[in-house]
């Protein structure tokens, strides 16, 4: 039979293990905890889902510190979170970032080759539940993080328009989630 001392002892050890097995969920990215360090009075504005072709490959959640994310949705600091659920290599993120500015005709060639060169130094690849988002303050430029970590910076406000344009632009190419993730388009 153990003794009372042993007993205890074995107990602070599970205990112990439990606590690190439970570690890595107290651990996990909150998106909203980061919107709130980067944008004073964040708050989530709209989520939703976009799959293509029948595959899920993100989720997406907007925060502002505005009232109400419109027209003028580009006027105000914003933050994007996009958990994706799959793996996708830099290169296509990128790549696929340059494509949807062409389609909007934002800025010039030369400007979205710029944009392209920085962005593929920033973005990594990135795999299933794993978090990149991006924060774009008017006259702060855009700030882009990996599961929370700063990853790089792009100075300037017309690279954040653009990108934000991806999803924010009424001409998206993802109009449904453009409508979950604005309030004035519910």
């Amino acid at each position: 039979m153990a003794t009372r001392p042993a007993l205890c002892a074995w107990l602070r050890i599970a205990c112990f293990l439990a606590a690190l097995g439970a570690a890595p969920g107290a651990l996990a990215f909150d998106a909203g905890q980061l919107a709130s360090q980067e944008i004073p009075a964040a708050r989530l504005v709209g989520h939703g889902s976009f799959s293509r072709l029948g595959f899920h490959l993100y989720d997406a959640e907007l925060f502002s510190g505005a009232e109400r994310v419109s027209a003028n949705w580009s006027a105000h600091p914003l933050v994007l979170d996009l958990r994706y659920a799959r793996s996708f290599s830099s290169g296509t993120l990128v790549q696929r970032s340059l494509m949807e500015m062409t389609k909007l005709k934002v800025a010039t060639d030369a400007q979205r080759q710029h944009w392209g060169e920085a962005l593929a130094r920033i973005l990594p690849d990135v795999s299933a539940g794993q978090h990149l988002t991006g924060v774009f303050r008017p006259g702060d430029g855009t700030r882009f993080f990996s599961d929370g970590k700063l990853i790089g910076q792009i100075a300037g406000d017309a690279f954040g328009r653009a990108f934000f344009a991806i999803w924010l632009d009424p001409r998206t190419s993802a109009p449904d989630l453009r409508a979950e993730l604005i309030s004035d388009a519910r």
